[in-house]
């Protein structure tokens, strides 16, 4: 969320500012079961998965919330491929994790980005002088609303060249207008990722986006085709004889 300077109406609270009382976070789960069940192996082809990663510049990805996602997103695209007929291995943490053998057996490597964007409305940061900070001093709460976009790209690559040799991008499903409150008072206005701690927001944004999430994933199955897969096995073969193979 970008931080917008806007002019505060600034309440005094003095001696007898009131505290709020604190929520706690909410547990979130995310779950999809596949629409489709094709014999399995039935798809000649063997796909290996890495663990899906959120892009550099999402700086709440070790939020629970956004790893309990990207955790849940990472088990259902396996479930996914495996109900549509492939031969899954894995999941890898990363490429470079995988060995030679796997490289050399493998067809095609499903490599998932996560890319969440928030873009703010109609938000202020609202300041209170309060009693209850060590020696009084000014506290803040913020209020306002938040929508939730981005898209989640997903890239196919022969694994002993690294080429890339499929690649979609799925949008995020908007969730727009999340009315959003901090569940307490905090000594300074929040950073994005330090805003999205808080149980009032974590549990508005944990809730728009379970939402959300079968929405996105019957997007990705939609993507994931045999038949097109099946159409690169000519390029694959091409790519692991120029390695000899």
């Amino acid at each position: 969320m970008k931080r917008i300077l806007i002019l505060l109406v600034i309440t005094l609270g003095g001696c007898s500012a009131s505290h709020q009382v604190p929520q706690s976070k909410e547990t979130f789960s995310f779950d999809y079961s596949p629409k489709e069940s094709a014999p399995s192996g039935s798809v000649n082809m063997l796909l290996c998965q890495v663990q899906p990663y959120y892009v550099t510049s999402f700086q709440s990805s070790n939020n629970e919330l956004f790893k309990t996602f990207k955790e849940a997103l990472g088990s259902d695209i396996e479930e996914l491929i495996v109900a549509k007929g492939f031969n899954l291995k894995g999941p890898f943490s990363s490429f470079d994790d995988m060995i030679f053998d796997d490289k050399k057996r493998s067809d095609i490597v499903i490599q998932i980005e996560i890319n969440p964007q928030f873009s703010a409305a109609e938000g202020k940061w609202k300041p209170r002088l309060s009693a209850w900070v060590d020696g009084g001093g000014w506290t803040y709460t913020y209020s306002g609303k938040v929508s939730l976009i981005g898209k989640i790209n997903l890239s196919g690559v022969e694994p002993l060249t690294n080429q890339k040799i499929w690649s979609k991008s799925v949008a995020i499903p908007n969730i727009e207008n999340i009315i959003i409150q901090t569940s307490k008072r905090y000594d300074h206005m929040l950073q994005d990722y330090e805003m999205y701690q808080d149980p009032g927001v974590y549990n508005a944004v944990g809730r728009a986006l379970s939402l959300q999430y079968a929405g996105i994933m019957n997007k990705i199955a939609a993507q994931i085709n045999a038949e097109e897969f099946l159409s690169m096995k000519p390029q694959v073969k091409e790519l692991k004889a120029l390695k000899g193979y």
